[in-house]
């Protein structure tokens, strides 16, 4: 059997879109682990300000117990 040059052709062209294929999914996948990478970094970042914002719940409830307390120290009577 031999191969006319249409045949060639075809066969090449398969080859060459194969090719630009499986580059455009090598380039696809490097920027998807980047983004996983920075994806992890703003989780870390996240869970660091969760861990300050309970911080500063607990700062702020110890606060608003000292108010209270001032408010019943000065008024001489409790709070609703």
């Amino acid at each position: 059997m031999v191969m006319t040059p249409e045949a060639w052709t075809v066969i090449g062209t398969g080859v060459v879109l194969l090719i630009a294929i499986a580059a455009s999914n090598r380039q696809l996948r490097s920027e998807m682990n980047a983004l996983r990478g920075e994806m992890n970094e703003l989780r870390g970042q996240m869970n660091g300000i969760h861990v300050e914002i309970g911080r500063l719940r607990e700062r702020m409830a110890k606060l608003e117990g000292l108010l209270e307390g001032l408010r019943e120290a000065i008024s001489g009577r409790k709070a609703a």
